[in-house]
């Protein structure tokens, strides 16, 4: 379409006369300016030559549109005449003259600009973002003959991204699945263009489904937001619309971008987001909000779901707000355990994440939310939700912590709202009193280069475990990194990124303070403690290694905080891992095992430690089977010399016991027997279920990079 309209510029440069103009003739114009002109003829971008002295204006079709009732009378006139409403601001009218004067280039982005789009400056005034940029055009001795002026105007997708932001405040004073809901069909105007939005969940009515709408013409008083939704059976275009999407998992938009429909994956039961826009191609950035929606949503209705069958607020807090599962990519192993304080029975607000972001590296995050109980629980996982938004959105560390900043910020303004009445905790007014933040170090991790990239919030120094390789240069087994520490979140400051490379074997230890606080102790000393720990911890996998740094420092008796331990390991080249989903059934512990000889005698394992795997790998299942009821997921990992084994089911069986020594106990002995021939042993209760695992340091019969000797230098 630009290319079209591209004759128009060119008719308007050939009929002007440009000897009146300090450009003087055409054919004298110097050959580097008209071969500028010619490269924006041709480009779809809005640009222009601001020439000479009185920055003559020359623009293309694309320009054009951005001038609106300007154009075409603008054309060939100065630019302080055309743009006077703004010329005079610092990056409009100074920009230019020193690209001019000095030939210094410029980029700036989200410039917020008030233009008028007609010659009377009360003329369709409207305010806008910009991406700039001035870059100077040479003659053949050197001198700037005119500014290359290239923007594009970003108001729609900073408002959309600044929805998204306001779309995981807003989720966090919503509880039930209505206010969710509400939230949802309010936001998805400005998230994603939309003249109307539908939500749609399972029904046990003849559709299947049942679906609230709301219409952007729709404005609603404050009292009218605070009654429930609508909800009706969906017609039928409707219901095979969402079936199609379901079934497909994925984001559907028609051709001409009239109609998108989004399936939150991640609620339960399901829910599908229809929207309607105008009939226009959709923005390159849309995918990016509907990422961030998916998750922010799909993870709100899930809670709400839980919370609106009437599950006490102690454990839908304790067994939804953190991960499930953390990934788990080739190069890198990663583990987390949390340690609430007085066995669970007040939430805290310690959490922490792991999730890829769009550009394939991994992000980490641990945080703790000040204060404990219900208020700061929700608020922790208010907040998760949150990193996560704003992490896909924007990746950099500075704009996830100014994100989070605001987040926080408007949580301890709209907490009172989201309480509700009729239990003792919840009484009208009960807020943080702009007491509320956040201590949170977040991480970003390039799997392929072990490149890490840390910010402290407040938080803790993480502890870097060396492997091998830096034993061998002299670098002791840990030792704190050295970064500086910005304010919490919540708190106006500046949070330094620090750039560190994790070698192959080494592993980053990031925490919450109630590792280190005990009741009448000095934290110091709890410092101390945890160096004296981390000197002596023996070779293992990031799982092996927190739950012995959890064991070794946390006593339940003294321990004054919740906890919260995140590792992450770098594997050596060619690590291995195989996974299979075993059914809950007897016959499926011989296809456990045999499917785990394979692997094990595929890895030249030695075969005295086979059988000691195995052996442990049919006493896990079993118990599996027998008390869980579920499905179980088994994992092999070998890395350095080391077998690590791991069954992960989803029932509700609490954590699995051991017997100890009493013989005549008929349960348990099997797990029993697999700590005393394991070299390390744990159990994990997490909201996806139970995780059982232990670790074998093996003999490998190749002798290659996996022999056992190797892999015992190494974490």
């Amino acid at each position: 379409m630009v290319h079209g309209r591209a004759s128009e510029a060119r008719r308007l440069a050939d009929e002007r006369d440009w000897s009146t103009t300090s450009l003087g003739p055409r054919d004298q114009w110097p050959s580097q300016l008209r071969d500028a002109w010619e490269l924006a003829l041709d480009c779809e971008l809005p640009m222009a030559l601001l020439c000479g002295d009185d920055f003559t204006m020359l623009y293309n079709a694309a320009f054009a549109e951005l001038l609106g009732g300007k154009h075409p009378r603008a054309f060939g006139q100065p630019a302080p005449d055309v743009v006077v409403e703004v010329w005079d601001h610092p990056s409009v009218g100074q920009r230019f003259n020193a690209v001019l004067a000095a030939g210094e280039p410029f980029v700036e982005e989200g410039t917020a600009l008030t233009l008028s789009r007609g010659w009377a400056l009360e003329d369709e005034v409207d305010t806008g973002s910009y991406l700039r940029s001035g870059s100077p055009i040479r003659d053949e001795n050197g001198k700037v003959v005119a500014v290359l002026h290239v923007v594009l105007e970003t108001t729609a997708a900073i408002r959309r991204a600044q929805s998204i932001a306001q779309l995981a405040t807003a989720l966090a004073v919503a509880v039930t699945v209505d206010d969710v809901c509400k939230v949802v069909l309010r936001q998805s105007m400005t998230a994603l263009d939309a003249l109307s939005a539908t939500i749609c969940l399972p029904s046990p009515g003849p559709a299947g489904w049942r679906m609230a709408r709301r219409h952007r013409i729709e404005e609603l008083s404050p009292d009218e937001e605070r009654l429930p939704l609508i909800w009706s059976e969906t017609s039928d275009d409707i219901a095979a619309l969402v079936a199609d999407v379901t079934a497909r998992g994925a984001t559907y938009a028609s051709e001409n971008g009239e109609v998108v429909a989004v399936p939150l994956r991640a609620a339960s039961p399901g829910a599908v987001l229809v929207v309607q826009r105008l009939p226009a191609p959709i923005p390159t950035d849309l995918s990016v909000m509907v990422d961030a929606l998916v998750e922010l949503v799909g993870e709100a209705l899930r809670r709400a779901v839980l919370f609106d069958a009437e599950r006490t607020t102690a454990e839908l807090l304790q067994r939804t707000l953190l991960p499930p599962n953390l990934p788990q990519p080739d190069a890198l192993s990663i583990a987390a355990l949390y340690q609430p304080v007085s066995g669970g029975t007040v939430p805290g607000g310690d959490f922490y994440d792991s999730f890829f972001l769009t550009d394939g590296r991994l992000a980490l995050v641990i945080g703790d939310v000040v204060g404990r109980g219900v208020m700061a629980a929700t608020v922790m996982g208010q907040v998760r939700a949150a990193v996560r938004g704003a992490a896909m959105t924007d990746g950099a560390h500075r704009s996830v912590m100014a994100t989070l900043d605001r987040v926080v910020w408007d949580l301890d303004a709209l907490w009172p709202a989201s309480m509700p009445l009729g239990t003792p905790r919840a009484r009208p007014g009960m807020a943080f009193g702009g007491e509320l933040f956040v201590t949170m170090l977040f991480g970003v991790v390039d799997p392929e280069t072990g490149s890490v990239e840390l910010a402290s919030a407040g938080h803790p120094l993480p502890m870097l475990l060396y492997g091998h390789e830096g034993r061998a240069q002299g670098k002791p087994r840990g030792e704190p990194v050295a970064m500086t520490v910005g304010p919490p979140i919540g708190i106006k400051g500046e949070r330094p990124v620090h750039r560190l490379e994790l070698g192959v074997g080494d592993m980053l230890l990031a925490f919450t303070d109630g590792l280190l606080e005990r009741r009448g102790e000095d934290l110091r000393r709890g410092e101390e403690r945890l160096h004296e720990v981390v000197a002596q911890l023996p070779p293992g996998t990031p799982r092996s290694v927190a739950e012995s740094v959890m064991r070794q420092l946390v006593d339940a008796q003294q321990q004054e905080d919740d906890c919260a331990l995140l590792a992450l390991g770098r594997s050596p080249e060619g690590h291995r891992r195989a996974a299979i989903v075993v059914p809950p059934m007897p016959e499926s512990v011989k296809a456990a095992r045999d499917w785990a000889r394979e692997h094990l005698v595929l890895w030249d394992v030695a075969e005295g430690d086979q059988h000691t795997i195995v052996t442990g790998i049919s006493e896990l299942i079993t118990n599996a089977v027998l008390h869980a009821g579920t499905e179980s997921h088994l994992t092999l990992d070998l890395d350095s010399g080391l077998l690590a084994v791991t069954v992960a089911d989803s029932g509700n069986r609490g954590e699995p016991r051991l017997t100890g020594a009493d013989t005549m106990a008929v349960r348990g002995r099997g797990l029993s027997l697999v700590r005393a021939v394991a070299d390390a042993f744990g159990t994990h209760r997490t909201s996806a279920g139970t995780t059982v695992w232990f670790e074998i340091a093996v003999e490998l019969t190749s002798g290659g990079a996996y022999a056992a000797g190797a892999g015992r230098s190494s974490p």
